[in-house]
């Protein structure tokens, strides 16, 4: 049995919160050609406030319905380069519809190296009030969402140039850089 076609031609980047899913995307989608998308930043649009407002003004229930819109609309586009926010995937038949729509790769790194950088990178309602170890039982909760995308790109200790050559080497010919 072969896999679906997808439908919109997108490379995905998935992994949890410091997996370099931004910083990685947009060198990527500059080397290909490709425009880049970040799914936070399509929801910061749409709702004219940032996410932690929309954690406290509306809670991660109402987000996370924000999330799965976004997703749908991603249909609409072709060939771009996306970073997911960390749960995205993380929902009742959300990777299905991200492989449906291109090609899904995992960021996988050490949590200690991501959480670090996610701590380091400003307010992130996921982290607000809970303990490491509890931010390390979320990651291992998601784990399992992220093992369903197409490849799985191993980060530890590798810098983002040499992140996006692991990508591009193993990426099928049909995202090649557009001309």
């Amino acid at each position: 049995m072969s896999a679906p076609v997808p439908t919109a031609d997108h490379i995905m980047l998935v992994g949890f919160m410091g997996a370099g899913k931004s910083t990685v995307g947009r060198l990527l989608a500059r080397r290909l050609g490709r425009c880049f998308v970040e799914t936070d930043d399509m929801i910061v649009a749409r709702e004219g406030r940032s996410i932690p407002d929309i954690f406290g003004e509306s809670g991660e229930a109402r987000f996370r319905e924000l999330e799965a819109e976004v997703l749908e609309s991603l249909g609409l586009k072709r060939g771009d380069v996306i970073a997911t926010g960390g749960g995205l995937p993380c929902r009742e038949g959300r990777m299905a519809r991200l492989r449906a729509l291109g090609t899904v790769v995992w960021l996988k790194g050490d949590f200690g190296e991501m959480y670090e950088r996610a701590r380091g990178a400003g307010l992130r309602p996921m982290l607000a009030e809970r303990s490491r170890a509890e931010v390390e039982a979320l990651y291992r909760e998601r784990e399992p969402h992220y093992r369903a995308a197409h490849l799985v790109i191993e980060t530890r200790g590798l810098g983002v140039d040499q992140v996006v050559g692991r990508i591009l080497r193993v990426l099928p010919q049909s995202h090649g850089a557009r001309v």
